[in-house]
């Protein structure tokens, strides 16, 4: 008795009595296919009593293989966790460098449409510099042309007057030659 308080010092005597008399916390020793023949070799269950055939090793085993398939599941999810978020990850940093190569495209392409701005403009500024040119240079042909008109209308002019004179010489030459050939016959 003594030793029996020994073993049961600070636990529930109701729960002690419950333990004792309790037919699922009591472990069989003898083995239940013995009565009805060979089993199959996977069934845990006895199909008639409804309780666990295995010994206590083999729950045990059960158990720990349990343990490990839980660990196993648990690193499982961690690294499934750790997956997810390892392709998040690279998720965010593809979307951070699709974001960075979309700025520096637009970059590249606002100044591509500022320099064809700007060569439109040079080009625009050259045209105009080109029709002043072309404008400055009718000008200064019309003004030579119209020079040179009143210079050939000064040579007309002075050539009529040298045919004239020329002409009124030879008359003269004549008249003086006739009155001297004529003074010369009388």
């Amino acid at each position: 008795m003594a030793a029996r308080g020994k073993k049961h010092a600070g636990k529930d005597p109701v729960s002690d009595e419950c333990e004792e008399t309790n037919p699922f916390t009591e472990t069989r020793e003898e083995d239940v296919t013995d009565e009805h023949g060979e089993r199959e070799p996977f069934a845990e269950k006895d199909e008639h009593t409804g309780t666990n055939t295995k010994k206590p090793e083999d729950t045990a085993e059960d158990l720990t293989a349990k343990r490990k398939r839980m660990k196993m599941d648990k690193a499982c999810s961690k690294t499934k966790t750790k997956s997810k978020s390892a392709l998040r990850k690279k998720q965010l940093k593809r979307q951070k460098r699709d974001y960075m190569h979309s700025l520096k495209l637009l970059n590249v392409l606002e100044e591509y449409i500022t320099d064809e701005q700007k060569e439109e403009e040079e080009e625009e500024g050259e045209e105009e510099e080109l029709i002043k040119i072309f404008q400055d240079q009718q000008k200064r042909w019309q003004q030579y042309r119209s020079v040179r008109r009143e210079r050939l209308n000064e040579m007309k002019q002075l050539r009529d007057q040298f045919l004239k004179t020329v002409e009124n010489f030879e008359d003269l030459c004549d008249r003086v030659f006739s009155d001297e050939d004529s003074e010369l016959d009388n």
